[in-house]
């Protein structure tokens, strides 16, 4: 089953070492390192709690304050949900399966990274993380961009993709398994945010508009 699904008899290997020795070359490891050290899991939790402060400081200042705030409120939310999931799943796939990482699965002369790999987990190959947060990412953009920035998000999920692969942390299998569960969170996420909004969703956005932005409309209309 191994040989099938995940090693795709050979070409996982073949087509990570031709991959891997194409893009090790000059500065491109190092730019495709940066890039994709942008979508560490990490980064997406401090993104998420500086987004909802521009919008709760957005919102004070919007004439109609729930008007405003509940298309916003219910996208983060849904983000939020997809991301705990996230989180979860893929914490749960890397120390259950524990596929090694290329760096140690490979002999010294079989592959090329710029990667720190002395601090890296080495049983933590399945599934690319990275990857599937730069697909989440754009996920939670998507309706809000334009048709140049989206094709802009396929690029940059195609460079973090190929970057995890440059660096010697994952297998293609890892990056093509990655986007499946990634897919498979987002449908999760959305089933269990249309059962909870009605539920506790909803009723909390409606107790939060009371009592933050309640003060805020009340001396709008002194004013």
């Amino acid at each position: 089953m191994l040989e099938i699904f995940y090693n795709f008899y050979g070409l996982n290997e073949i087509i990570f070492t031709k991959l891997n020795y194409i893009t090790n070359n000059g500065i491109i490891p190092y730019i495709l390192q940066a890039i994709s050290s942008i979508f560490f899991i990490a980064n997406f939790a401090v993104f998420y709690i500086f987004t909802c402060l521009y919008f709760y400081f957005k919102t004070r200042k919007a004439t109609n304050t729930e008007e405003y705030f509940t298309p916003i409120y219910n996208k983060l939310v849904l983000v939020g949900i997809c991301y705990a999931i996230f989180g979860l799943t893929f914490a749960g796939l890397k120390f259950s399966v524990n596929m090694p990482r290329p760096f140690c699965s490979l002999a010294a002369g079989q592959f090329a990274t710029v990667a720190n790999i002395e601090f890296e987990r080495c049983l933590s190959s399945f599934p690319s993380a990275h990857t599937g947060l730069s697909i989440l990412v754009a996920y939670a953009l998507w309706q809000h961009i334009n048709n140049v920035t989206k094709i802009a998000c396929c690029i940059i999920i195609a460079t973090v993709a190929v970057s995890r692969v440059t660096l010697a942390m994952h297998y293609p299998a890892d990056i093509i398994y990655s986007a499946l569960v990634t897919f498979l969170v987002i449908i999760a996420g959305n089933v269990i945010y249309k059962i909870l909004k009605p539920l506790v969703i909803t009723p909390v956005k409606e107790v939060i508009v009371k009592l933050i932005f309640k003060q805020t409309n009340s001396s709008r209309e002194l004013d």
